[in-house]
């Protein structure tokens, strides 16, 4: 009885469709960093940046109520549309306008804001 192996004598190999990539650890472009020459730690880590507290929430704030505004948008005009359901899809989209249009106001009072400390920081010096 023959083995499987020797089955299709005449089958050419299988090809690897992987093969025609190459290596890509070797072949991709070593892209520098951005950073300075003082960002890195003598084991080459990188030093984290400090960030402004009051920069970091008002991201994470604007982040969230965006979230919340396009999701509230979506399902409203999706439960309206398909269920029917008015009440439900129209709260939930006022609910996203609303989100979306504090997250606006957020991010403008920030910019308003940081304008204004820089016009500060510039007729002081």
């Amino acid at each position: 009885m023959p083995r499987d192996s020797d089955a299709w004598p005449d089958e050419p190999d299988e090809s690897d469709p992987e093969d025609r990539w190459g290596d890509p650890e070797n072949d991709l472009v070593n892209v520098p960093s951005v950073g300075g020459e003082g960002d890195e730690d003598d084991d080459g880590d990188e030093q984290p940046v400090e960030i402004d507290s009051e920069l970091a929430s008002t991201f994470w704030a604007v982040v969230v109520l965006v979230n919340v505004g396009v999701a509230g948008v979506s399902l409203g005009a999706m439960f309206a549309y398909f269920r029917g359901n008015f009440l439900l899809g129209g709260g939930a989209a006022v609910v996203g306008v609303l989100a979306l249009v504090r997250a606006y106001y957020s991010y403008r009072g920030y910019k308003a804001g940081d304008a204004a400390d820089a016009d500060e920081t510039d007729s002081d010096g």
